[in-house]
């Protein structure tokens, strides 16, 4: 990490406990990030969606933000090269690799560090994406379109800019569908509080107490929203009329 001492370093003594502790201040390129934010991890894998944002993102050096991704046991490994670029890097494996690369998404301004996992032999190589969800879309921005995305297990938004993002969602309150549980539930309040907005209000958190209408419930809760797929905001507004898509 670099960092000027006299500047961005800052040490406090807590006679209480009888150590000292640290303060690092960094400035990341993008909007401030706050704790409220709902982590997501997940495997690239087959998704078209996962695909398209994975290759908007920027490479960047790590900061405070991605360290609080890779948690503490990690956060060395930030700063060592891939074994593609460095063969003598300490993430290498014999010839697999076990390192971490750090990015920005250019349209949130949101952190992302990436762990890439190459085995012996290379064989089977996989990324597994680390993330925080945003809180609200792009400014004058609107939902056209709501994705359901079951090979990351993601829900994407994608707006009348033709940006796509992950839904928003706040910590522990996460989205899910096919069963009866908090994670349709909460799905189905931001499906009514997208219609009641027409598209306009995609922000994190949705209204409570009380249950959602049972119509859209019962369909988020049901096998039918258990697949890949994606809605139109007409066929959100059918959903919350007549609890049917199509």
């Amino acid at each position: 990490m670099t960092y000027q001492h006299n500047n961005d370093l800052y040490l406090t003594y807590s006679p209480a406990r009888g150590y000292w502790n640290f303060v690092l201040y960094v400035e990341p390129s993008g909007p401030p990030v706050s704790a409220i934010n709902a982590g997501r991890l997940f495997w690239l894998s087959t998704s078209r969606y996962a695909t398209e944002w994975r290759d908007r993102l920027i490479a960047c050096t790590p900061n405070a933000l991605h360290v609080m991704l890779a948690g503490q046991s990690n956060a060395p490994e930030l700063w060592h090269p891939c074994v593609y670029d460095d063969p003598q890097s300490p993430a290498a494996i014999g010839d697999g690799c076990d390192c971490w690369k750090t990015f920005y998404d250019p349209v949130t301004g949101l952190p992302v560090a990436a762990n890439h996992e190459l085995p012996l032999g290379r064989a089977q190589e996989r990324w597994q994406y680390h993330t925080y969800a945003p809180l609200s879309l792009p400014e004058n921005e609107r939902l056209t379109v709501l994705v359901i995305d079951r090979e990351t297990g993601l829900f994407w938004v994608r707006t009348d800019h033709e940006t796509l993002q992950i839904l928003p969602e706040r910590q522990s309150n996460g989205y899910e569908v096919g069963y009866r549980g908090g994670g349709p539930t909460e799905l189905a309040r931001m499906i009514e509080k997208i219609v009641r907005s027409d598209g306009q209000d995609v922000s994190a958190g949705t209204p409570r107490p009380g249950m959602p209408d049972k119509k859209v419930l019962n369909w988020v809760s049901s096998a039918a929203a258990d697949r890949t797929q994606e809605f139109t905001l007409d066929q959100l507004k059918l959903l919350c009329r007549s609890g049917m898509v199509a």
